[in-house]
């Protein structure tokens, strides 16, 4: 499933975006321009199909925090509606998800979420009434089911939560659940765990990992994993354009824990995970994760350039570029050298922001 658009409103510093979306696309400006928000944003649809956007927005501090905080538009007035929404238009669907306040007075949970509005559609028709799949207002959804009639669905629904994340009987729902198990695969990467005495430097359980986890705590599995079923060689060969006097390897303890291993000219031991330096540490699980022999339909990278030498851009760049083969990547960043080496590879949809009267703005778009 392609995304071709991304529109956001009212959510941190976003008033109102629209985003025209290519197979790779790269957002770049400077700090608290509102990068990490639309990151964010996007990763919201993720959570809400997996029954956590609740959870997801409580790490931002609950509504009272994600919501759109500016002044509101001439003529709106002070007591105008607020709302976050959420919507994409992909290839085979068109979503739109609509969040805002629950009712005060009624729960001492007050920063939850309400869903006042859920809604998908067929694309390629318009959002008529006829391309409906999910209508849902309040407390009260309506489906399409899989034989093509609208019914009520008739489960209880959490106000608080995506339907699709309460989503039961999916097989009477076919479309329904083919976007809900779209959205769940996406993946999203943003810090892994490098930090002194972190898992990610420790030996693990080794079991076959395609994924690498989002914190980068089964690198040696994963590493393992490409080097048997995935694409080693062009893992190894970016590694060598990194880490030119080095290699890689994993070690396999009696115990079956593995540990990624680092073999450098000159010195007669190889360096364990626990040794290597932050940046090393991260290239190794952005490879790794860019390169999974199990691509997901989306990817999305929060500045993975963090921690890295300047050095080590090219390679960065390649790896993104290669990825997006395979992934619909999405990528924030501090760097536009980096972009311009994506470029080299790979056309590149770019946006830079820019941030006015604190609202985020594109102030640039370019393929």
């Amino acid at each position: 499933m392609t995304l071709h658009s991304l529109t956001l409103t009212g959510f941190r510093s976003i008033r109102n975006l629209h985003l025209e979306l290519e197979p790779l696309n790269v957002i770049v400006g400077a700090n608290g321009c509102g990068k990490s928000n639309l990151y964010k944003a996007v990763r919201l649809l993720h959570e809400a199909a997996c029954g956590r956007l609740s959870i997801a927005l409580a790490e931002e501090g609950g509504m009272q925090n994600a919501i759109w905080a500016g002044a509101p538009r001439k003529g709106q007035g002070k007591t105008a509606p607020k709302r976050i929404i959420l919507a994409t238009r992909s290839d085979e669907f068109d979503y739109e998800l609509q969040l805002s306040y629950p009712t005060p007075g009624i729960s001492l949970f007050s920063l939850d979420p309400l869903v006042k509005e859920e809604s998908l559609w067929l694309a390629g028709q318009g959002r008529r009434p006829s391309a409906l799949l999910l209508e849902r207002r309040n407390q009260a959804a309506f489906l399409l089911s899989v034989e093509g009639e609208r019914v009520t669905y008739p489960g209880s629904l959490y106000e608080e939560e995506s339907l699709f994340g309460q989503l039961a009987e999916p097989h009477r729902y076919p479309e329904i659940s083919q976007l809900r198990e779209s959205m769940r695969r996406w993946r999203f990467y943003h810090e892994f765990a490098v930090w002194p005495g972190s898992p990610l430097r420790a030996p693990q359980v080794g079991i076959r990992s395609p994924i690498l986890a989002h914190d980068g705590a089964n690198l040696a599995a994963a590493f393992q994993t490409i080097q048997e079923i995935g694409d080693d060689e062009i893992l190894n060969s970016v590694l060598s354009d990194a880490f030119p006097d080095c290699t890689f390897s994993v070690e396999v303890q009696p115990s079956g824990r593995f540990q990624m291993l680092m073999h450098r000219n000159g010195l007669y031991r190889p360096l364990q995970a626990a040794e290597l330096s932050d940046g090393t540490l991260r290239f190794l699980c952005l490879a790794v994760a860019l390169l999974s022999p199990r691509p997901p339909g989306f990817m999305a990278l929060n500045e993975p350039e963090n921690s890295l030498h300047p050095d080590l851009f090219p390679a960065l760049a390649r790896l993104i570029a290669e990825a997006s083969r395979y992934s619909q990547l999405w990528v924030t960043s501090h760097s536009p050298r980096l972009a311009q080496l994506i470029a080299r590879h790979r056309p590149v949809k770019l946006f830079a922001l820019a941030i006015q009267d604190g609202e985020t703005q594109v102030q640039e778009t370019s393929s």
